[in-house]
């Protein structure tokens, strides 16, 4: 059998694992707003289809690397959607515990593996705190925004309680139209606006707040 014919052959017999490989490596890309987050997510799936491990387990592992990271990806809200700091720690811990299975060398090489990348997980998740103490709260299901609404980004205001995100919205009927926005993404009206709480053992609660400042133009201003 010739060298071409061999890979062919090896393809064939591996497509399967090709196609759960792929997958990953699109739903990465797909999250690559935030490439930590996604290079972490794409790990646990690679790690354990390179060292031909059971097809079955690796796509049990992807749907578990999908729940974690695209909810948030996609806006979702919810208590069943993981938290961002969630999302930060969750995945490089699942990496390390899918490197110490999938890893046959020394039981110091695993568990210095497993140390390494859930030191990695709570930087990122304690960093990502921190920028959120600090206004880099993201788009938090407040944008895009209605379609139809023009929209600018407004500056950041911080003050001695953190740091708040503001857009401005102009269209027919901007205020009520932001409003119905932001119920559809989950948020509940609250003494403090409009506020939702998301993730399940890291939650925090982001709100809302809308103020018309006349019949076509509404400024939102949001913070966790």
């Amino acid at each position: 059998m010739s060298g071409d014919q061999a890979i062919r052959a090896r393809l064939k017999a591996d497509w399967q694992r090709w196609a759960l490989v792929a997958a990953t490596l699109l739903m990465a890309a797909f999250a690559w707003r935030e490439p930590t987050v996604a290079v972490f997510a794409a790990g646990p799936v690679l790690i354990w289809c390179s060292k031909s491990r059971s097809v079955k387990a690796g796509v049990f592992l992807l749907a578990i690397a999908a729940w974690v990271l695209l909810p948030r990806v996609l806006g979702l809200s919810g208590r069943w959607v993981p938290s961002v700091y969630e999302v930060c720690l969750f995945l490089p811990i699942l990496t390390g515990l899918v490197f110490v299975v999938a890893t046959k060398q020394g039981r110091w090489l695993r568990g210095l593996g497993l140390t390494a990348f859930a030191v990695m997980g709570i930087l990122t998740a304690g960093y990502t705190a921190v920028m959120h103490s600090e206004g880099d709260t993201g788009n938090e299901g407040v944008r895009p925004g209605p379609s139809g609404l023009q929209i600018v980004e407004g500056e950041k205001e911080c003050g001695s309680g953190g740091c708040t995100k503001a857009l401005q919205a102009t269209g027919d009927r901007a205020a009520e139209r932001m409003r119905a926005h932001l119920l559809a993404q989950g948020f509940q009206p609250r003494n403090t606006g409009l506020c939702r709480i998301q993730g399940l053992l890291i939650p925090y609660k982001v709100c809302a707040g809308i103020k018309e400042m006349s019949p076509t133009t509404v400024r939102v201003s949001w913070s966790i």
